[in-house]
């Protein structure tokens, strides 16, 4: 026992020794074997790999991203947004980064990612996408442009086109025809364009994050592929004033040829109708540029910003949302009620607006020309001509035209109130004038036209209230075509009347015009169809609103505008205002003629005759001032007959200057004490049922109310 206890001690002190020098030894060894590595490290880059490594750094590749700017917004005159923007996924993809040689290589591998996750494209070449191929469109010049683009003859069959896209694009036989087709068209998408470095292309806009997720994972596979944020237009309550706000849309072939030596790129977008087009230059901001750097394998080595984003300026327009909507609810419940006027008034000569069909109303400001109201019927949502835009313009009557502006009509006896201006400008009568009616006009052997009752020996004040015609055949014929042309130059006819958003410019009946229009020379008796707005005069709704504006101003006409002011893109820092320009000055410092046409007009709408219905509520006796009209019922062609209005309120302090058309219609004055109330005193309350009887209609003055306005204001009745 004590021999092996020795023996066992012994062995101990032994292996202890060992393992404290094999320690020491592995410490003393392992910095040196470190070394050793590294040096051997260092000299493989430096020395037998320098080259490889060298190659492989200079391998970088540099692209400049744009990156767009928000796009300005548009407010009504409160203030409440109409249009403006929302931040969306976009994928795109950029020619520096997608490899040479291997573009479709890229595309296949990229289709089945974009199926998966819901994305589909619009065809860009007009061929179907599966067997057996079509043409899809018979457009001669749509196809041959297409052929052209292939270098292809003008006989070329779908499968000459799909086979020169699959040479010309340098797709393999190793793709099957779907996948081939596919990246064909692509191709041809990305040279229709223009994808080069500067310009990247779009595969899809307003992407799920699913998408973007699908892409990003994808990376290595996708090379050039990428996904930017990106401002896209929404339109808030798309159906309030879609004609006025106007939309943005892609920008074509031609205007891009137009456009790109000012800074668009074929991916932009800009204004196509309306506002958004108008004030394309004052909304469209400035796109900032990204530079981005990657290597090889596709890491990111550098992103910065080179040039910084500025959003566009924000528009405030003069008109209030509220009201414009009830004004577009007056003009649609009106055409409404006309249609089913034989429920409600069944004596037949008041049924003439059963077929009535489109019709507008513009409201002005009289004292500044702004624009306040102006509806035009039918309309449509903005939002669902943007999903769906073939529905929207196959719908009835063309709701996208602005009937407003670009609805040219004759203004029948609107025009009777510058017939007789010019009448009493030129000396040929005075307010006392008086001439007789006998309800046949005698100034001519060969042409007899007639009136439509005999009114006898009448003034101008009358002759407007009952639009006695043969008054105003005597005052045309005395005053001649020439004062009558230049007077109705004045008001504004034949001119451009300046509008932001454009509109057809309007006619004046001369000798000239006539012959242009109608290729027959202009006879003494052709000016007596002019005198009363007939013949080859044509106007627009806002003509009449402007002409009723020019009344109430005792001859001073001012430009129409709809944009109030210039804000920056949040809307609390004024630019500009814009200011009321004066268009014209007719008259000024003759009172009296201007205050004759007035009580005439003032006259037609004391007497206004209603059907055998109670409508009392649209009469204006109820008013708290008097206002002052002129009807028109011009020829339409056909037959048919047009439902005119010019006119102002309140008659001895005009505020507001209205227009109104209905097409093959009549009573467009049943819209007037509507549009008065709506716009003074907040208080259109009508229920329309579908047979168009009207239900808890208008709100009626009570008697407190009667006798207050009675009191107070010294123009009451």
């Amino acid at each position: 026992m004590k021999n092996n206890n020795k023996i066992g001690g012994s062995h101990r002190f032994s292996l202890k020794k060992v393992d404290s020098i094999s320690r020491y030894t592995i410490i003393a060894f392992l910095p040196a074997v470190a070394l050793f590595l590294c040096v051997a490290r260092l000299m493989s880059i430096q020395v037998v790999n320098a080259l490889t490594y060298a190659e492989t750094a200079d391998k970088t590749y540099t692209a400049e991203q744009t990156t767009a700017a928000a796009r300005g917004q548009i407010f009504d005159s409160e203030g409440r947004v109409l249009n403006t923007n929302r931040i969306v996924y976009t994928i795109i993809v950029q020619r520096a980064f997608l490899p040479d040689g291997k573009e479709n290589e890229v595309l296949a591998a990229a289709l089945p990612v974009l199926k998966a996750s819901g994305i589909t494209r619009a065809v860009s070449a007009p061929i179907t996408m599966t067997k057996p191929y079509k043409f899809t469109t018979e457009s001669d010049e749509r196809l041959s442009a297409f052929r052209q683009r292939l270098q292809l003859n003008a006989d070329a069959t779908v499968d000459n086109c799909v086979s020169q896209m699959r040479r010309l694009y340098g797709i393999s036989d190793a793709y099957d025809d779907d996948t081939a087709r596919a990246i064909a068209d692509i191709r041809y998408e990305m040279e229709l364009k223009d994808f080069s470095f500067k310009t990247p292309f779009i595969v899809a806009k307003d992407v799920s994050f699913t998408a973007v997720m699908s892409v990003k994972e994808r990376g290595l596979e996708l090379p050039g592929f990428d996904i930017i944020e990106e401002p896209v237009r929404v339109y808030e309550d798309g159906a309030t004033a879609p004609h006025i706000r106007g939309t943005i849309g892609a920008i074509d072939e031609d205007e891009y040829a137009k456009l790109k030596d000012s800074g668009y790129f074929y991916n932009d977008t800009l204004g196509k109708s309306g506002v958004e087009s108008a004030m394309e230059g004052i909304l469209r901001g400035t796109n900032g540029t990204r530079q981005i750097i990657k290597n090889k394998s596709g890491s990111v080595i550098s992103d910065e910003m080179t040039t910084e984003v500025k959003p566009g300026n924000s528009v405030r327009l003069t008109i209030d949302s509220e009201f414009q909507d009830r004004l577009q609810q007056i003009l649609a419940d009106e055409i409404h009620f006309l249609h089913n006027s034989d429920k409600v008034m069944p004596v037949k000569n008041y049924q003439r607006g059963l077929n009535t069909e489109g019709g507008a109303v513009v409201v002005l400001e009289v004292k500044t020309g702004k624009v306040l109201g102006m509806a035009s019927y039918p309309s449509y949502d903005i939002n669902d001509m943007m999903t769906d835009y073939s529905a929207v313009l196959n719908e009835p009557l063309n709701p996208l035209y602005n009937r407003a502006i670009y609805g040219l009509y004759r203004p029948g006896s609107t025009f009777k109130t510058i017939t007789g201006t010019a009448a009493l400008a030129a000396s040929v009568m005075t307010p006392a004038t008086r001439f007789t009616c006998t309800g046949v006009y005698q100034a001519f052997t060969d042409f007899k036209p007639r009136c439509t009752g005999t009114h006898g020996s009448i003034d101008l004040r009358y002759a407007l209230q009952v639009s006695c015609n043969i008054f105003f055949y005597e005052a045309g014929r005395k005053t001649g075509i020439d004062s009558l042309a230049d007077t109705a130059s004045h008001f504004g006819f034949g001119q451009d009347l300046g509008l932001e958003i454009g509109g057809n410019v309007s006619r004046m009946t001369t000798p000239a015009e006539y012959l242009e229009q109608t290729g027959n020379e202009f006879t003494e008796g052709d000016i007596v169809q002019a005198a009363i707005g007939q013949s080859e005069t044509y106007i627009t709704p806002m003509n009449l609103a402007v002409q009723a504006m020019m009344l109430a101003n005792n001859g001073v006409r001012y430009k129409p505008y709809i944009v109030d002011s210039v804000w920056n893109y949040s809307g609390d820092k004024l630019i500009y205002e814009t200011q009321p320009i004066i268009a014209d000055e007719f008259l000024l410092g003759q009172p009296d003629i201007w205050s004759a046409i007035r009580e005439g007009m003032i006259s037609v709408t004391d007497n206004w005759a209603w059907p055998p219905y109670d409508l009392s509520k649209h009469q204006l006796k109820y008013l708290p001032d008097r206002a002052a009209c002129k009807t028109g019922t011009p020829e339409a062609g056909g037959g048919l007959y047009n439902s005119t209005i010019t006119g102002y309120y309140p008659a001895h302090d005009p505020v507001i200057a209205f227009g109104v058309v209905l097409e093959n219609s009549d009573f467009s004055r049943y819209m007037i004490r509507n549009i008065i109330d709506a716009y003074f005193y907040d208080r259109y309350e009508i229920d329309v049922d579908e047979d168009g009887i009207i239900h808890e209609p208008w709100k009626e003055w009570s008697a407190e109310e009667q006798a207050y306005f009675a009191t107070h204001n010294r123009n009451y009745n």
